[in-house]
């Protein structure tokens, strides 16, 4: 065939089809994952936002990881927030970090629990009865581990008990190692909220109703006081 001929070939047959791109990481749920196949079933998760390798993730307080990428219009969510997921779960994804990809159908801001209310405070540590178990003593150059503020144990149901001195007089509480940490006492004593901070540290926080408690003779005011565990 002359070169005549192949070039009227050419322009009978019509222009090359449109290059199609490939979807855009990070842009929106139909890149993140596929939606499951059976009959949708939403689930709802709280967790912090973090940085993942394709997608972003979502870590929960008691340490699970979802990957998802948020939908059009969540741009002021971002990495360090605490916020409350409702999704899918896909069965399908890229992302590859994590327990699985949540395709988000809302997100918001929402308030963080005690044992994660920052992550710079408390590492992502989660209040645990193995954390708070042992002899603890208010960090300081004074600290004295021959001498603890209070001393954790587990009795023989399990439960994790508190012996200290609360306004100046011998206390045995509940550590309350929940979704809502904190020292437990017979009334009239107040909760006490706990958070971990540090990576070490265990912080006594002043209670809701505002009312000063002394433990182990320290104050608990303001962003509460730091307890340290000693050495066994």
């Amino acid at each position: 065939m002359s070169s005549a001929a192949l070039l009227l070939a050419c322009s009978e047959a019509g222009p090359s089809s449109p290059e199609v791109a490939p979807p855009t990481v990070g842009q929106g749920e139909p890149a993140a994952g596929t939606r499951p196949a059976d009959r949708p079933r939403p689930v709802t998760l709280e967790g912090r936002v973090e940085s993942g390798v394709e997608c972003s993730l979502l870590r929960t307080p008691d340490g699970e990881t979802w990957s998802f990428n948020a939908p059009d219009g969540a741009d002021e969510i971002a990495s360090g927030d605490y916020v409350r997921v409702t999704a899918e779960i896909a069965d399908a994804s890229f992302c590859q970090q994590g327990r699985g990809t949540l395709i988000v159908e809302a997100i918001e801001r929402a308030d963080p629990p005690a044992r994660d209310r920052d992550p710079a405070r408390a590492g992502g540590i989660a209040v645990t009865s193995e954390y708070v178990r042992g002899n603890w003593v208010a960090k300081g150059v004074g600290a004295d581990c021959s001498r603890p503020d209070f001393a954790v144990t587990a009795n023989s149901r399990g439960m994790s008990i508190i012996e200290t001195r609360i306004d100046g007089l011998p206390e045995t509480g509940v550590v309350d190692v929940g979704s809502t940490p904190g020292l437990q006492w017979d009334e009239p004593i107040p909760t006490l909220p706990i958070e971990t901070r540090g990576p070490d540290g265990l912080a006594v926080m002043p209670p809701d109703s505002g009312q000063e408690v002394t433990l182990a003779g320290h104050p608990i005011r303001g962003d509460g006081v730091v307890f340290v565990k000693c050495s066994d």
